[in-house]
């Protein structure tokens, strides 16, 4: 499964974005926040990344961050919403504004979202009450060297890879000597998973 890709922007299409990475190009659908920061050509962006597949086809879903990614994925599993809507809702509302917004059991602010009328709403609100993904804590600077937005993408990256906390810490210690001023998410994380003895 793709799960990350980094590369630069060829070209914008409507809700997607054409990126280029060593050679190939893929075609991403994104939120549209997103694609609205990017320019129409060039630039370099990261994506974390959801293959969704049907029998007539496969799309690529990108998000900045792997809780928007998290989050597009458990509103998949609710009967009725796809991953057009899914992606929408992920534009819409921050994870923690929409778990609020669940467990209160409002039907109006959902109604905001299009291809969102009250049943599919109320559904939401029966099926994903409680159960959206929490949002995952950055790592503690004492226990990851730096304060840096990086290091925290990076941390959470190995935690959702079922790393704990302690080889999260430990390894982000072991590895400033190792890292480029300005290294991506991607260069970081890789280094990381060297050093946890993973291949990339």
């Amino acid at each position: 499964m793709i799960s990350y890709l980094k590369g630069n922007v060829l070209g914008i299409d409507e809700d997607r974005v054409l990126l280029e990475v060593q050679g190939v190009g893929y075609e991403i659908a994104v939120p549209l926040s997103l694609l609205q920061k990017l320019s129409a050509a060039g630039g370099e962006i990261e994506l974390f990344t959801h293959l969704h597949v049907r029998e007539d086809l496969l799309q690529l879903y990108g998000f900045p961050t792997l809780q928007d990614r998290a989050m597009f994925r458990a509103l998949l599993k609710a009967r009725g919403i796809g991953p057009k809507v899914a992606l929408t809702i992920v534009d819409t509302f921050r994870g923690k504004d929409l778990a609020a917004i669940l467990e209160r059991g409002e039907v109006e602010p959902l109604l905001q979202v299009p291809g969102v009328g009250k049943k599919t709403a109320q559904r939401l609100i029966l099926e994903l009450k409680g159960k959206l993904p929490e949002p995952l804590s950055p790592i503690k600077d004492s226990e990851k060297g730096y304060g840096d937005p990086v290091y925290d993408e990076v941390a959470q990256a190995l935690l959702s890879l079922g790393y704990s906390r302690q080889e999260v810490g430990g390894v982000l210690q072991k590895l400033p000597p190792q890292i480029p001023e300005g290294a991506s998410v991607g260069e970081v994380l890789r280094l990381s998973l060297r050093e946890l003895g993973k291949k990339v």
